[in-house]
């Protein structure tokens, strides 16, 4: 069973008065990614820290 992103989605928390701001985004390529985040960093320019992971998965990939 493959689990994915259903649903583009955004949480933020306030913690010792630093906010923390999450995002998820279901991508079908590594450009489309990049691209969601330059789009961020753009929206958070301020942040002191942008940090990123995405995976891709090439279904058409075939295992050895």
């Amino acid at each position: 069973m493959i689990k994915t992103i259903k649903e583009n989605e955004s949480a933020e928390i306030i913690e010792k008065k630093s906010k923390f701001i999450a995002n998820v985004f279901y991508v079908e390529s590594k450009d489309e990614a990049e691209n969601i985040i330059k789009q961020i960093n753009k929206k958070y320019h301020d942040a002191k820290h942008n940090c990123f992971a995405y995976i891709v998965k090439d279904i058409n990939r075939r295992r050895n």
